[in-house]
């Protein structure tokens, strides 16, 4: 990895800087509650274990066009209920728009993350780019004060493409004006961040516990300060 010649940064947003698991969990668990759904014989470590391989898989197929962002909203609760053994007809008909109202607004940040962009904000140019949506990812960077450290934030959305289709990448550095050699993309995806970006051009640093074909791999966040 050429250091020197990097000056726009690049980072994922969910699973790589916000907490998207705790935040997740914690209003899963919530709608557990308000629609009590233990009362029909399911506990709640199985309706989690449901929805995270539903929401997965959906948005596995998202990243690669074959469902829509509404198919997303409207879906993975119903076939979470199926999912655990649930009549998906009895899946409460608002419970998806709640998560959406409810989620974004939660705070928690992976470990790092505030001592990460401190060190490098004034150094670097840093933006993100996310496969998300316009709306939930701007409430997150508002409601848990990251947005202060962000030049330019592109989504899948505004962009009218995904990672790791190199289309968000060209429309991300032209937003940013950055260029090829002087930017790097940090991530948690081996696939949307991390190969995507490296087939386009671009220098990377993995965050996660797999092996990738990143310049650099590290398991923690402020261990890229080490490289940067």
């Amino acid at each position: 990895m050429n250091k020197n010649s990097i000056q726009h940064i690049f980072f994922d947003l969910d699973h790589t800087l916000w907490d998207f698991e705790r935040n997740s969990e914690e209003t899963l668990i919530s709608l557990f509650e308000k629609y009590k759904i233990g009362e029909q014989g399911v506990n709640i470590e199985d309706f989690l274990v449901a929805y995270k391989k539903i929401n997965h898989q959906l948005w596995d197929l998202y990243n690669h066009s074959k469902v829509t962002k509404e198919d997303i909203r409207l879906k993975r609760f119903p076939m979470a209920y199926e999912e655990i053994g649930l009549d998906p007809t009895t899946c409460p008909g608002n419970i998806g728009d709640e998560y959406l109202e409810i989620c974004p607004h939660k705070p928690y940040l992976i470990e790092g993350c505030i001592e990460l962009l401190d060190g490098l904000k004034g150094k670097y140019t840093l933006h993100i780019l996310s496969n998300g949506f316009d709306k939930t990812q701007s409430i997150k960077l508002s409601t848990t004060g990251l947005n202060k450290y962000f030049d330019v934030v592109v989504t899948s959305e505004s962009c009218g493409a995904k990672k790791p289709s190199p289309e968000i990448y060209t429309y991300a550095l032209e937003k940013a004006g950055a260029n090829v050699d002087n930017s790097i993309m940090i991530g948690d995806n081996p696939i949307t961040d991390i190969k995507g970006a490296k087939d386009f051009g671009l220098q990377t640093i993995y965050f996660g516990q797999e092996n990738t074909v990143a310049d650099i791999e590290v398991k923690s966040l402020i261990e890229i300060l080490e490289y940067l």
